[in-house]
């Protein structure tokens, strides 16, 4: 007996509210490709790569989730989610490696801004940046090959006889997919708010970093959502699965792609109480013209224009302050004719 499937118009309008999703996803893609080439003057960065990857992986997950749909219109699942079309099953087959991969483009994209960011003396930020992505590497590979060698032989995963054995009906890949994801989600939303306390700024802006960051609890809430509905009815409808797992992706490239729009959302402007200071070695000079520590420095001559921390645990000896080479020695990251802010909290 067929169980209740969505007729024509739920499907049109499952797949308007994914094209939405996918829509704005993609806007906001451009936004910050948009920042990045025309504003900031600069080439693409292997972080944009990794959130249009995310991204093209979302598009296909979304053109699958149609042409499944579709077909259940003319072949609707039976009550124990069995179909008599092996098309619908080798499309289900690919929408599943289209969705692992493209929940973890965007964690990887984050990484490597994360990468770009902590300079190497950071040590602690560092080993912590290390763990997490060798965790996110070694959890995208684990989903992978859960959902390559799960279901052996491969071929079951659209066979009509032994389709209930494969990957995406198997509540064991499901559950494991799923910790692995949102336990790179929980590190990657815990790791930037040690870099705040490392950041020379204004509040203003530090209260703006933590909510750019804290978005990606959203994306957490999501998948929560996601995680509870196909738990407590694993028979769920192609039409609230789709959806969900639609917006985790969309909302991950989103989130990911927010940090980049900096420049487009806040004005640059010059502070009135700080005082320039031209340090050819990259300190940051106080008041008393003594290396500060552990503080961030504002790069490329203006303000806002680009964030960067700078580790300055100690101060230097007399003779590293004439050369790189022993700049280098001391641990100390260098930065020639950079102009520096200092602002009095």
């Amino acid at each position: 007996m067929p169980r209740s499937e969505p007729d024509k118009q739920a499907a049109d309008g499952v797949a308007t509210a994914q094209a939405i999703l996918i829509g704005l996803a993609l806007i906001i893609t451009l936004l910050r490709c948009y920042v990045r080439i025309r504003i900031e003057g600069r080439a693409l960065t292997v972080s944009d790569y990794f959130i249009w990857a995310g991204w093209f992986c979302s598009l296909g997950w979304v053109i699958c989730c149609v042409k499944t749909l579709a077909i259940q219109i003319d072949h609707p699942l039976t009550e124990e989610g069995w179909s008599d079309s092996v098309t619908y099953l080798k499309t289900v087959f690919a929408a599943s490696f289209l969705f692992d991969i493209g929940l973890y483009m965007p964690k990887a994209s984050i990484i490597a801004f994360y990468w770009w960011l902590i300079p190497i003396g950071f040590r602690r930020l560092r080993i912590g940046l290390y763990i997490g992505t060798t965790f996110m590497v070694c959890a995208g590979i684990a989903s992978l090959f859960m959902d390559a060698l799960l279901c052996i032989p491969v071929t079951d995963n659209w066979s009509l006889e032994n389709q209930l054995n494969s990957v995406w009906n198997n509540p064991i890949a499901l559950t494991a997919n799923w910790v692995l994801n949102f336990s790179t989600d929980i590190l990657l939303f815990i790791l930037p708010f040690f870099m705040i306390s490392c950041l020379k700024l204004r509040k203003r802006q530090k209260f703006g970093l933590c909510g750019i960051f804290s978005l990606g609890a959203l994306t957490m809430i999501i998948s929560l959502i996601r995680f509870v509905e196909y738990t407590s009815n694993f028979n769920l409808e192609d039409t609230v699965g789709d959806t969900w797992c639609t917006a985790e992706m969309a909302t991950a490239v989103i989130v990911a792609s927010l940090p980049g729009l900096k420049n487009l959302i806040m004005r640059k402007e010059t502070p009135t109480n700080s005082s320039y200071v031209r340090n050819t070695h990259g300190y940051l000079q106080t008041g008393s013209g003594h290396p500060s520590n552990h503080v961030a420095e504002i790069r490329g001559g203006e303000w806002d224009d680009e964030l960067e921390l700078t580790f300055l645990d100690r101060k230097p000896s007399p003779s590293s302050m004439g050369t790189d080479a022993k700049d280098q020695q001391d641990g100390v990251m260098v930065t020639k004719n950079v102009t520096v802010t200092h602002h009095v909290l």
